[in-house]
């Protein structure tokens, strides 16, 4: 791959990073059709994909932890949750035909992204002003482990969008999210990586970009951007998933 296509690859992947970790999520789903089109094969693509995910979803997490805004009893129920289902949507995946449940999920994601989006007027508290119970964490986390099992995706749509249900502090969401994606991501980079499917000058590329683009978006997050515009984002970004998703099953 030439100097300019690299030169692509870096602004694009730190253009992509830094808007989706706003709200805690990988970009790879964006990134991987862009790095086809860029002229990467499409395991090569999804390898980096991953990888990005991985890494800017980890800076974003770092800069949580150095800043002690990192909440752990809120997201290690989720995340072991995901850990211990995960497995078990792959095994119910063979029974199951995937476009139903994408149809399902596509459904479920402008379903929470419309409610995201519309002005609440409530009194009752959420998870702004208490800790939610760990039997709800956790069941976020097998939900999202379930879904991540089904569809072989890294599980942060769900998590974002049930925890905004929830009625969550959508900077709390974008933290428990950066914290548990990455552990999918980098499963997913392993293996593809193990089948010989990447280009170092690629990776080293990909993963600088990721660095800066996830840490800045996160510091942009948390330092400068209100709540509401953080979980406008959530809103938006799960809607532009579901249409994603949509079209590529229609198509």
């Amino acid at each position: 791959m030439d100097d300019l296509s690299l030169y692509a690859i870096f602004f694009v992947t730190i253009g992509l990073n830094y808007f989706f970790a706003l709200s805690g999520k990988g970009a790879a789903a964006f990134q991987m059709p862009i790095f086809v089109w860029l002229g990467m094969p499409i395991n090569s693509a999804k390898s980096v994909a991953l990888l990005a995910n991985t890494i800017s979803l980890s800076a974003a997490t770092f800069d949580n932890f150095r800043a002690n805004r990192l909440d752990l009893k809120l997201g290690l129920p989720i995340i072991i949750g995901s850990f211990v289902f995960a497995p078990v949507g792959a095994y119910i995946s063979t029974f199951i035909e995937r476009d139903v449940v994408l149809w399902m999920f596509a459904i479920f994601l402008i379903y929470a992204g419309i409610s995201a989006l519309i002005p609440k007027k409530s009194n009752v508290k959420s998870c702004h002003d208490r800790q939610p119970k760990v039997v709800y964490l956790s069941v976020i986390g097998a939900i999202a482990g379930l879904v991540s099992g089904l569809l072989a995706v890294g599980g942060g749509g769900i998590i974002s969008a049930l925890m905004l249900l929830m009625g969550c502090q959508a900077k709390k969401i974008s933290m428990i999210t950066a914290l548990a994606v990455p552990f999918a991501s980098f499963s997913g980079f392993v293996t593809y990586a193990a089948a010989g499917h990447i280009s170092w000058p690629i990776v080293g590329t990909v993963a600088a970009a990721a660095l800066i683009g996830g840490y800045l978006g996160n510091k942009t997050a948390h330092s400068i951007l209100p709540d509401k515009v953080i979980k406008y984002a959530i809103g938006i970004l799960s809607i532009v998933f579901a249409i994603k998703i949509i079209f590529d099953l229609m198509s």
